[in-house]
């Protein structure tokens, strides 16, 4: 029958689209390991997926540009606690993440587009774009590099909420200023 048959330009180019379609590419696998990655982060109701987060994740670099002291490169056990005090001292929100776009190209990287925000010392709320650079290698992120869109307003942010902490743990402990004395009869 005329028109029933695949032309030959139908069949060398169909094979490959099938294929696409039921063999995801590297870069595409990897998109998905990033995805998992912060859906498990941001899972609701509960909080993160820890036990998610584990099984993608041998984190062994973590670069934090938020032009704090505590920015740099945080490598193994200091990782978690590097971006708990960046968390802290920003008072940025990690369930607020949005993720707006996952780019992935090549074989390890996946480059994450989103928006974080959190508030200042005063309650002020603050919001911004990231770019992360996430580097995935057999299924699982072992380095992240984060790129905030306002490292001052951050910094500045993290020195105030910092001095804040300070004074606090210092008339905690007794070793802050004294409360002025009473006025003398």
């Amino acid at each position: 029958m005329p028109g029933t048959h695949p032309t030959q330009a139908e069949r060398n180019t169909h094979p490959a689209q099938a294929e696409r379609n039921t063999h995801p590419t590297r870069a595409d696998r990897n998109k998905d390991v990033v995805r998992r990655f912060y859906e498990a982060v941001l899972r609701e109701p509960g909080g993160p997926d820890f036990a998610t987060i584990r099984e993608l994740t041998d984190e062994q670099e973590v670069e934090l540009n938020w032009g704090h002291p505590d920015s740099g490169v945080h490598r193994g056990a200091a990782i978690g606690p590097a971006r708990h005090r960046m968390h802290l001292l920003t008072g940025m929100d990690p369930s607020a993440l949005v993720v707006e776009e996952l780019l992935a190209e090549g074989p390890t990287r996946v480059v994450v587009v989103a928006t974080n925000s959190g508030t200042d010392v005063h309650g002020v709320p603050w919001t911004m774009t990231v770019l992360e650079l996430v580097d995935v290698v057999d299924g699982r992120i072992t380095r992240k590099r984060s790129f905030y869109q306002d490292t001052a307003l951050l910094r500045d942010i993290a020195l105030e909420r910092e001095a804040a902490l300070g004074r606090e743990a210092a008339l905690a402990d007794g070793s802050g200023p004294a409360a002025p004395a009473p006025p003398a009869p």
